[in-house]
């Protein structure tokens, strides 16, 4: 499955646990659920104390605060451009769509509380259907500092580095989304098929995270799948 339906299967269970919120922000904001689909069907795109954190926290401001909210690449990692040909990219309509629920969502996130994470992954997504790759990190910072132990944000934030490049922040990314919250199948999946096709070599890694799956959510049938097929000669 590719990475838009992981994505799709992402938005489906955050939406089911804050319905009310879900009201508000609309269309925006999508959420996996972990027992929505069969394991044959779903696969995704977007740690207590995570050991594999080593991206540096930088200009972090209040989650109240209007000045963007950042994280410093991992060491290594570079981007050359943050923008992207994106769905609405040449389509004057849907930018302008997409810009008027970014100042919708923009009011909403004012006096936003419990559901501060959901709307600024709200607003990272219209900045993503814009090719607009600064403001969608600005925002994914946003809602990781309101919510850290929500794994949608971080995954999210590490589909968003591996398209533009900077693989080691995308891996600590992925990495954080299994930690914080092991049992949600699809950010193991994430992970895995990120490390089997982008580190292919990386066995260390890749056995601990097979490891670390298979513990939380059971050996499923997509893990043995992902194996064999990293096995592959």
């Amino acid at each position: 499955m590719n990475r838009i339906q992981i994505a799709l299967s992402v938005v489906v269970a955050l939406v089911l646990g804050v319905a009310a919120v879900w009201q508000s922000v609309g269309e925006t904001m999508t959420a996996p659920t972990p027992s929505s689909t069969t394991e044959s069907e779903s696969m995704p795109t977007a740690i207590t104390e995570p050991p594999a954190l080593d991206v540096k926290a930088v200009s972090i401001t209040s989650a109240k605060s209007q000045p963007q909210t950042s994280f410093a690449l991992r060491e290594g990692d570079s981007v050359a451009s943050w923008d992207f040909k994106s769905a609405y990219t040449d389509n004057p309509e849907l930018v302008a769509k997409a810009e008027n629920e970014i100042k919708r969502l923009s009011g909403l996130l004012v006096a936003a509380t419990s559901s501060y994470m959901i709307i600024a992954v709200g607003i990272a997504n219209q900045y993503e259907l814009l090719g607009d790759g600064k403001n969608q990190y600005d925002y994914l910072g946003r809602a990781i500092q309101a919510s850290p132990d929500n794994g949608l944000p971080w995954h999210n934030l590490g589909v968003l580095m591996e398209r533009l490049g900077a693989i080691r922040t995308a891996k600590v990314s992925y990495e954080k989304s299994t930690l914080v919250q092991p049992e949600w199948k699809f950010y193991h999946y994430a992970y895995i098929e990120f490390l089997t096709s982008r580190t292919k070599d990386d066995v260390a890694n890749i056995e601990k995270a097979f490891a670390f799956a298979e513990k939380n959510i059971g050996k499923t049938q997509y893990l043995i799948d992902l194996r064999a097929e990293w096995q592959k000669p």
